[in-house]
């Protein structure tokens, strides 16, 4: 029975991710706040779930019996190692973390022209990003220094601060453990890349709030006109192939969903989801848990 369960649970996690349709469907003409709640559940769900119940069913155990049917010790052999499968992914992104942290922490520190300070990257390419996770800081390039005027550095700042604001880096080193661990489910590839547009696009209007957003969106253009050109090296690109921003080649769609988000802002009647839709996908994450209910 517990191998039924697993089953049906992987088949609901496919499912449930074949159905997003994202930029195909209705959701471009919607604000960013709609897009991620979409994106992120879409994303999160199904392979929390999947865990969820590998844990429920190795708590269980293989004795007894569940809703009339009895158990056997293959649901919780599989239950382990969809769980040995998740911490191995677990411990080697946390590996990767530290072993970035502890690459970006040689680059000396300065302070730059707004009154910030940045770890300083010897590079001719424009780069500015936030590494790091509960407690994030800035990371610059000389070419950022010496291309970008006054203007345009005070624009990414503000861009850099948002990221800081949201928790971007801790966000995201969540959501790059869940795609290395259900790379296998359908549209895993998609949904990440959505999610790193739409946080770009949530950080490009909070800095709006402070910048020009045409300045932003000259500075997009123009940045990504220099990083066509250039080859990042290929030792930082390892260190930042999460960070994508002002410091990535984009692609002509991104590009320009990015420019007219800060041109043609969203309506204001459209409002982040309301407390009661997360409090229901909390509750649709953590169902599986109920199942050792049905166990006796």
């Amino acid at each position: 029975m517990h191998s039924s369960l697993i089953l049906l649970t992987i088949l609901l996690a496919v499912v449930w991710r074949w159905q997003w349709r994202g930029d195909q469907g209705q959701l471009p003409h919607r604000s960013w706040q709609v897009r991620w709640e979409s994106a992120l559940g879409h994303f999160c769900l199904p392979p929390l779930t999947i865990v969820l119940v590998a844990g429920a069913v190795l708590s269980m155990g293989h004795h007894g019996t569940m809703m009339g049917w009895s158990v056997s010790p293959v649901g919780c052999w599989v239950s382990l190692g969809v769980l040995f499968w998740f911490s191995g992914v677990l411990v080697y992104s946390l590996g990767r973390a530290l072993r970035t942290h502890w690459r970006l922490r040689q680059y000396p520190t300065i302070t730059l022209p707004q009154g910030e300070t940045a770890r300083c990257v010897p590079t001719d390419i424009p780069i500015a990003a936030q590494i790091g996770l509960w407690r994030s800081s800035l990371l610059v390039s000389q070419g950022w220094l010496d291309q970008l005027t006054p203007a345009e550095q005070r624009a990414v700042l503000a861009h850099e601060q948002a990221h800081a604001a949201f928790k971007d880096p801790l966000w995201f080193f969540g959501l790059g453990l869940l795609r290395r661990f259900a790379f296998w489910l359908p549209n895993t590839t998609a949904l990440w890349e959505n999610l790193l547009l739409l946080r770009e696009i949530r950080a490009d209007q909070q800095a709006a709030n402070s910048s020009d957003p045409l300045v932003l969106a000259e500075l997009l253009v123009k940045l990504t006109r220099q990083m066509t050109l250039a080859m990042q090296p290929p030792d930082l690109g390892a260190d930042l192939d999460a960070c994508a921003g002002f410091n990535e080649p984009l692609s002509i769609s991104r590009l320009e969903q990015r420019v007219d988000a800060l041109l043609t802002p969203a309506p204001e009647s459209e409002t982040q989801a309301s407390g009661l839709c997360r409090l229901a996908w909390l509750v649709t994450a953590v169902l599986p848990l109920a199942t050792t209910c049905l166990h006796s």
